[in-house]
C-alpha cells in the first residue's frame, strides 16, 4: 500500500493493493474503504493501522505537514554515508593510477633489457647510451 498526505490535518491517500485508493482522516480514524464502514470489521482497519505504521516509521509527513525528525537525521546519516564512499573511491583511484604507472616503468626497464639482450644476441654493435635515447626518452624531453 502507497500512503500520501494530501493536506494538513491528518488527511492522507492510501493506494491499496486492489488498486482502489482510500481517503483516511487520522485524526477522526475515519476511512472511506468498506471494511471502515462495516460495524463488523474491528476499528481501526488496515488502511488506518497502515497510515500509522508509516508514521511511526518515519516514513511520511506527519499530521501537521512536517516531515519526522528521523527522516532529516536518515537524510544527513546517508549524506555522510555518501562523503566518506566518495574520499574512499578517490583514495583508492589515487592507489590504484600509482600502482599503474609502477607497472608501466617496470614494463618500459623490462623492454629495455629485452632490446639490449636482442642486440648483444645478433651481435649488434651498439651503444647503450643511444638505445636509451632513442627508445625510452622520458615523454617531458620529447
Amino acid at each position: 500500500m502507497d500512503v500520501a498526505l494530501v493536506h494538513r490535518g491528518g488527511c492522507y491517500e492510501v493506494d491499496s493493493a486492489s488498486g482502489n485508493t482510500y481517503e483516511v482522516d487520522l485524526l477522526e480514524e475515519t476511512c472511506t474503504c468498506p471494511d471502515h464502514r462495516n460495524p463488523e470489521t474491528p476499528t481501526p482497519c488496515k488502511h488506518v493501522q497502515r497510515i500509522q505504521l508509516e508514521l511511526d516509521a518515519g516514513r511520511i509527513p506527519r499530521p501537521d505537514g512536517r516531515l519526522p525528525e528521523t527522516a532529516s537525521s536518515e537524510h544527513s546519516l546517508a549524506h555522510e554515508s555518501e562523503v566518506h564512499l566518495m574520499a574512499t573511491l578517490r583514495t583508492r583511484i589515487q592507489e590504484r593510477e600509482e600502482q599503474i604507472a609502477t607497472l608501466q616503468a617496470e614494463i618500459q626497464a623490462l623492454q629495455f633489457v629485452c632490446d639490449v639482450a636482442d642486440a648483444i644476441g645478433e651481435g649488434e654493435e651498439f651503444e647503450l647510451k643511444q638505445i636509451l635515447s632513442d627508445e625510452y626518452e622520458p615523454a617531458s624531453q620529447c
